[in-house]
């Protein structure tokens, strides 16, 4: 009696150094036929178990027929292809079958005409702006996160030192500013939101690797998303100027130059935004980027009259702080809150002409190493 399938082996290999080392298999289960009373073959013969040299081709040595029918194994079936694809193109990235007309988005001739209209595809064209969104808040929470204080720790550092300063300047050099701490808390509170959030988007693409290497997006969110969220910071820190009025109330001019206020805001935004977009992905080849970036905003500190009036400053140089995008936006918030006037066109110049070169610039550095982030990062 031929036993097939046999539930426990034993092995005695034969001579070592043949193609085919043939070994025979002691089959235990023969003695649960033999309680039956039935006699079974004590060993299977050579030709049904045949171990392979590990020198000899393995496909040689496959029975015939289908790939795992010898071994009792039903064939696996073939895994059905997904209904969704993931197409890049040279304008954005999206969700779609892959077929004919799909293949012409990826480069074909008719690329702009024949992708197919989709719920996914439309609110992926507004998908950049939730990202944006996504990824602010989540910074925005992650930084105060287990903290018992939160968000007062940001505000506590302009406070203390405006009191400080004020001190200085007031009892010790006597500056003849007038409301100087409400002058310096301006300049700080400004200052505070362009030293960190030069900072932390010189640093986001590094911190931010795992999130690179496994997710798709535009990249470029990432350094807008720091300047934005601390730009979150700066608004609610700014409040604390309400604080103010009781105790300095000439100080606060109620006039229609406040509505200028987030205009000059949206400019310093830019601004950063093509800061941060240089050296952040500056950062991620040349790690030397982010101490030359602490340099930098330091001597950039004196530059900005952060703790000084403008006007101290004599002509030839005043000139050229005035092309300072920094120190024009300062300026502007500081007349419109507390003198109430409107910059002039010359100051609009000032701001917007080196803010857009430098977010231009910005742009360009970007966009020229971004192929090398994922290799660095």
């Amino acid at each position: 009696m031929q036993v097939s399938r046999p539930t426990a082996f034993s092995y005695k290999c034969g001579k070592v150094g043949k193609p085919l080392a043939v070994c025979k298999r002691l089959d235990y289960s023969a003695l649960a036929l033999r309680a039956q009373g039935q006699e079974p073959e004590k060993f299977v013969s050579d030709q049904q178990l045949m171990i392979p040299d590990p020198a000899t081709p393995t496909a040689s040595l496959l029975p015939p027929g289908p790939a795992g029918a010898g071994l009792g194994l039903a064939p696996r079936p073939p895994r059905p292809l997904p209904s969704e694809w993931t197409h890049h193109t040279a304008h954005r990235i999206y969700m779609g079958p892959l077929d004919g007309t799909a293949a012409n988005a990826l480069g074909g001739p008719d690329a702009q005409d024949s992708e197919p209209e989709s719920e996914f595809r439309k609110a992926h064209r507004q998908s950049p702006l939730h990202v944006l969104w996504v990824l602010t808040r989540t910074d925005f929470r992650a930084r105060y996160r287990s903290q018992a204080l939160g968000l007062l720790w940001s505000l506590l550092n302009p406070l203390v030192m405006m009191g400080i300063l004020s001190v200085i300047f007031t009892r010790v050099f006597r500056s003849t500013q007038k409301d100087f701490p409400i002058f310096v808390l301006i300049g700080l509170l400004v200052w505070q939101w362009v030293t960190t959030a030069v900072n932390a988007a010189t640093g986001v693409f590094v911190n931010n690797a795992d999130i690179i290497k496994r997710t798709i997006f535009l990249r470029q969110l990432l350094p807008m998303s720091s300047v934005l969220s601390y730009g979150i910071n700066f608004c609610i820190e700014s409040l604390a100027l309400l604080l103010f009025i009781p105790i300095f109330p000439g100080s606060f001019q109620l006039s229609p130059a406040l509505l200028l206020v987030p205009a000059l805001l949206a400019v310093l935004f830019l601004f950063l935004t093509g800061v941060g977009l240089a050296t952040s992905v500056l950062n991620v080849i040349y790690r030397d980027v982010a101490y030359l970036v602490q340099t930098a905003l330091l001597i950039f500190y004196w530059l900005t009259p952060v703790i000084y009036p403008l006007d101290v400053i004599p002509y030839p140089f005043r000139s050229l702080m005035q092309g300072n995008p920094v120190a024009g936006v300062l300026v502007a918030l500081r007349n419109a809150i507390m003198l109430g006037q409107v910059p002039t066109l010359l100051g609009w110049a000032g701001m917007l002409l080196p803010t857009g070169l430098i977010l231009l610039l910005g742009w360009r550095i970007y966009r020229h190493y971004e192929h090398l982030v994922l290799d660095y990062v």
